[in-house]
């Protein structure tokens, strides 16, 4: 009797053992990109993926990040700096499932731009300066670090204000801005530039739209296909076309597209 009472205990301690040992593997799993709409976009709270690595070799970087589609919100800091405060990252999926990763300064300005395709554990590419126009490898290894989603989500009282993004003085820039008026009545516009020496323009006079949700489609009198949808997050914007570039709309190589940073 004693030894059926023995065994009885040992099994309970096993089963119970199996059962701590599917928790812990389940809350370490990766978390799988939401197929979603842009218009649609949820905030993945605690999908959060994290990269330590270096540019160049020799300097060393975290950067970590969030998916919400196709959108990259995130943070890199600089591991050698005095302060390692981190810069604001913005960047889309790519049709390819590569990356393009925008590194914004305050004012809108871009210091950087991080291109390439991460594996399961590595993500190689490249990081671009559009000031010096230097162009560095980047090698970074997956870490497994718990840190909090910031929230990507606005509302429409929130958006309101002037949006800008510039690739350094001489580069393409773009200013985006977007007005309250009574009712559920916004008026914007966009305008852009290339880069020097020729400032081809891209522009779309303001105009008056219905605006009851963080996104709106609009499409330019007298096109067929020149449409585009305007989706605001929280301190920025998508500008991406739906039909075509509009090339035969605007100045040659300018654009509209892009991801604005909100600066007012």
């Amino acid at each position: 009797m004693k030894y059926q009472y023995l065994v009885y205990i040992l099994l309970l301690t096993i089963i119970s053992c199996n059962k701590s040992e599917k928790k812990v593997e389940a809350s370490n799993a990766v978390p799988q990109k939401s197929s979603v709409t842009l218009a649609s976009v949820k905030n993945q709270v605690g999908k959060e993926i994290y990269w330590k690595g270096f540019v160049n070799g020799k300097a060393p970087v975290f950067i970590h990040y969030q998916i919400d589609d196709n959108v990259i919100v995130g943070e890199i800091t600089y591991l050698n700096t005095k302060n390692k405060l981190p810069i604001t990252l913005l960047g889309t999926v790519e049709d390819d499932n590569s990356y393009r990763i925008l590194e914004f300064e305050k004012s809108g300005n871009v210091t950087g731009v991080i291109t390439g395709k991460p594996s399961e554990g590595t993500f190689t590419g490249s990081w671009f300066s559009p000031k010096t126009r230097k162009e560095l490898a980047l090698n970074l290894v997956k870490k497994d670090t718990a840190l909090a989603s910031k929230e990507t989500e606005t509302n429409v009282e929130n958006l309101f204000g002037r949006y800008h993004y510039q690739y350094s003085e001489a580069g393409y820039q773009g200013d985006l801005e977007i007005k309250r008026l009574p009712g559920s009545k916004a008026v914007f516009g966009i305008t852009s530039v290339t880069g020097e020496p020729a400032r081809n323009l891209a522009q779309v006079d303001d105009d008056t739209i219905d605006l009851k949700t963080t996104h709106f489609t609009y499409k330019l009198d007298d096109t067929e296909e020149c449409e585009f949808k305007v989706k605001f997050y929280k301190g920025f914007a998508v500008v991406h076309y739906t039909k075509g570039v509009c090339s035969s709309q605007f100045g040659m190589n300018a654009t509209i597209e892009g991801i604005y940073l909100k600066t007012k």
